[in-house]
């Protein structure tokens, strides 16, 4: 009798875990959606049908000061099979350009940038990187984060308002949070959620002890220890009023880690002029 009920309590777990599995899957595959337009590539005179990343809905309207303070913020989606998932954070410069870690770009895959035009709606509106120019000087393969840094156009055929940047060093800086979500497949989407929290710089000796890599001109330690939030998914930009200050190199590994690296943008400001041919700031 006792074996009997054991067998009937055990079958009940399984056919929950079953269904568990299969509320996560339907979850992970219905959050990409595929948008009814097409892009136009210049020079190429053809048209290719789009796909975007969906922006789930968890969150009812609580973020949207935050996320409008942040206009410039954008994601960078990635397919390398047939499915779109976020990849990283940058931030829109000089109009068509964004700023991103090199670490971004994954060879093989295709690149979009992704973009909250109507927060309050849930609408997100995602276009085609034409090109990337990654640090010359980046390694994937090396163990610091030196020069963890690109830029790439994007295809965009109306204004949009830009982060600024210069070579002037700051003292204070906020990071602007737009929320990610990990699901069963491991991949990680985002969510209708934005916050933004006030960070402390540290010196760069607190980074060498966590993360043993030592840290020059071109890199930025930053103390998130006043908040509880856990920050092991990709986050960022770092600004300082609407100046951009710093891209994601190296987030903490568990949630006990309360610093985080940054490739200084301010450092390569020169270098992010030459690669967009451009001569003036911002």
């Amino acid at each position: 009798m006792a074996m009997k009920a054991a067998c009937i309590i055990l079958t009940s777990i399984v056919l929950v875990a079953i269904m568990a599995v299969c509320v996560m899957v339907k979850f992970a595959t219905e959050i990409t959606v595929e948008e009814r337009k097409r892009d136009y590539y210049p020079g190429s005179g053809v048209y290719h049908v789009a796909k975007s990343i969906a922006v789930i809905a968890l969150n009812e309207n609580n973020s949207i000061a935050v996320s409008e303070r942040f206009p410039y913020v954008a994601a960078i989606a990635r397919n390398s099979s047939s499915t779109w998932s976020f990849a990283c954070f940058a931030s829109v410069v000089l109009v068509k350009w964004v700023v991103t870690s090199a670490h971004c770009r994954q060879k093989g895959a295709t690149h979009r940038v992704l973009l909250l035009h109507d927060f309050a709606r849930n609408v997100s509106t995602s276009y085609p990187i034409l090109y990337w120019r990654i640090h010359e000087k980046y390694n994937p393969n090396s163990t610091t984060p030196s020069n963890d840094i690109a830029v790439a156009k994007f295809n965009i055929d109306y204004p949009l308002r830009s982060s600024t940047f210069d070579d002037r060093p700051v003292t204070d800086v906020e990071a602007s949070i737009w929320k990610t979500v990990a699901t069963m497949d491991r991949r990680v989407y985002l969510i209708n959620d934005f916050d933004r929290f006030p960070l402390k710089l540290a010196s760069g000796n607190r980074c060498y002890e966590t993360y043993g890599v030592q840290l020059d001109e071109s890199l930025i330690c930053v103390d998130m220890s006043d908040y509880e939030d856990c920050f092991i998914h990709e986050f960022g930009p770092l600004y300082y009023e609407d100046k951009l200050v710093g891209v994601l190199a190296l987030q903490p590994k568990d949630c006990e880690v309360k610093l985080a690296v940054f490739t200084n943008v301010s450092y390569y400001t020169t270098w992010v002029l030459k690669l967009t041919q451009t001569t003036f700031y911002g």
